[in-house]
């Protein structure tokens, strides 16, 4: 009688025990479908390595402790370039996970050569939406060129829900831009662009820069400020499925204007513009200077230098202000998602499209193959698996950033890629890249980034190397040196085939190869400043 209560209780003790074991697997398994991360994607245009966790290797006299406080909660990518330093090839590749020879994209006017490409590929938001994924898209992100990719095809959708970029211009914000098409990027200084009185024909008057009163501004708001009060609303709201949330700033993407206290924060009897090296032009070949020297007339470094040497330190300052402007906007998006309940279940990833000139190496804007031109900060924060406060000195490619997503919220891509995850490198930043980073601008003409060496070669075959550890302002071209053509061999391996002629349309190689050729043939016709 004893003997068969002992049976009993034990076959009840085991189907409780069955019963609870039931019941956790059965959770277990909701929580992990229910888990799926948020994703914060936050795209930033023109913006270099001058933040604060760079230090002096950038400028450690800008203000950014938003970005700081970003990078400390995760990894910050210290080698990261773009595939093509230019907004719409470069937003493409990071939409498609595919470089410069892959879509026949080298430039803004260049178009997209590779035409079977819309059928080959999914846009990154469209996948997120194909696996359940609620989509949101405010300001600058994706490029008008991604959006032939959703054109007929309901599956391409990019976003669920997009505010318009339609920032609202007074006729007296018009007139200051003189006609300047991208209506996102004004305000312009007030008054106008000195470039514009300079040379009233010249259309891309954009490099200037000054403060702006809020009370010339609709709503009392810059347009990247409008862009961050959309993307709160959307981190505040609860959703029944995991979103992604792209958020593109224009800032500090010129013209260098954002309200004035931000200019205050930067006086500019302070202000130290970036260091002319004497003669560091002169160990470059002709399609190098041609490329510094820009795609149309008149050169920007022409222009800032007829401007007056204050110009310069006007231009310096605007970018500072913007950068600390656009912290500021990432710094309220970081707030609403801490308060929110969606804090300890998103990845953020932050990337900039590609880095800026401010008069290195002769030159403004992007549209080289320097570093100043292809560096593009890129941090990540992955809840349980990135470590806090980590750089990482590998070298990374915007076009990583489809594939590293793919893989961290299991999206299951079909098709192919040109970059590489960087999960390995998220979870250990000591872990080795097998390739390096490729850049590409105007057709024929790549650079290859490793941990320390950066090679170049040009269109015409032409060729530079840096020493990254020790010159990373890239002073001195090594190419020329006979002890250093094994790691030029080992690195001219790695770039890509170019697989598209050149567009017709393309007037920046179309430009750069005219300018190189002649100069060649009469190398008194280069200007002086690029000696």
């Amino acid at each position: 009688m004893i003997i068969n209560n002992i049976r009993t209780q034990f076959l009840l003790v085991c189907i409780f025990l069955l019963a609870v074991l039931s019941a956790c697997n059965t959770e277990s398994k909701v929580t992990k479908e229910s888990s799926k991360p948020n994703v914060l994607f936050i795209s930033v245009d023109d913006l270099n390595d001058w933040i604060g966790i760079v230090g002096e290797k950038g400028n450690s006299a800008v203000k950014t402790p938003n970005l700081d406080r970003l990078a400390a909660m995760g990894v910050y990518f210290n080698n990261a370039h773009a595939n093509v330093p230019v907004c719409e090839p470069s937003r493409l590749g990071v939409m498609t996970g595919l470089d410069a020879t892959s879509t026949g994209c080298y430039s803004n006017s260049s178009g997209v050569n590779n035409k079977d490409l819309w059928n080959q590929v999914t846009a990154l938001p469209a996948l997120f939406r194909q696996n359940g994924y609620t989509t949101m898209g405010c300001g600058k992100l994706e490029g008008y060129l991604c959006y032939h990719l959703e054109d007929g095809d309901p599956k391409q959708k990019l976003w669920d829900e997009r505010l318009k970029r339609n920032f609202t211009v007074t006729n007296d914000l018009l007139k200051d831009g003189g006609g300047y098409h991208g209506i996102d990027f004004y305000p312009f200084p007030k008054g106008g662009s000195p470039v514009k009185k300079y040379n009233p024909a010249y259309k891309g008057h954009s490099l200037c820069a000054g403060p702006i009163d809020r009370n010339d501004l609709p709503y009392g708001k810059m347009p990247d400020e409008l862009t961050a009060d959309w993307a709160i609303e959307r981190i505040e709201r609860n959703y029944n499925q995991p979103f992604m949330l792209g958020v593109g700033f224009v800032r500090p993407h010129v013209p260098y204007t954002a309200p004035k206290k931000y200019f205050d924060m930067y006086p500019i009897d302070q202000i130290k513009v970036p260091e002319v090296v004497e003669g560091e032009m002169d160990d470059l070949p002709m399609y190098a200077k041609a490329m510094a020297y820009g795609a149309f007339e008149p050169s920007n470094e022409r222009m800032v230098r007829e401007l007056g040497p204050d110009y310069r330190r006007q231009l310096v300052q605007g970018y500072m202000a913007c950068v600390t402007f656009l912290d500021d906007q990432v710094g309220r998006l970081l707030d609403a998602l801490e308060k929110s309940e969606h804090a300890n279940n998103t990845i953020i990833v932050l990337w900039s499209d590609h880095g800026q000139h401010l008069g290195e190496k002769c030159s403004w804007r992007k549209n080289t193959l320097w570093q100043e031109s292809t560096n593009s900060p890129m941090l990540w924060v992955v809840p349980g698996v990135t470590e806090k406060g980590v750089i990482c000195e590998q070298p990374a490619s915007l076009i990583d950033i489809y594939p590293t997503l793919n893989q961290l919220c299991q999206l299951n891509a079909t098709s192919k890629f040109d970059g590489l995850s960087l999960v390995p490198q998220l979870e250990n930043v000591e872990t080795k890249r097998t390739k390096p980073a490729i850049t590409s601008y105007s057709y024929g003409s790549h650079s290859a980034r490793g941990e320390r060496w950066h090679y170049i070669r040009y269109y015409d075959g032409t060729e530079e190397l840096y020493d990254g550890l020790n010159d990373l302002e890239e002073h001195t071209n090594l190419a020329k040196e006979p002890r250093y053509n094994k790691i030029i061999e080992e690195y001219r391996a790695y770039l890509p085939k170019d697989k598209y002629a050149p567009n017709a349309k393309s007037k920046q190689f179309n430009a750069y190869s005219k300018r190189a050729k002649q100069w060649n043939a009469n190398p008194d016709e280069v200007p002086d400043w690029l000696h």
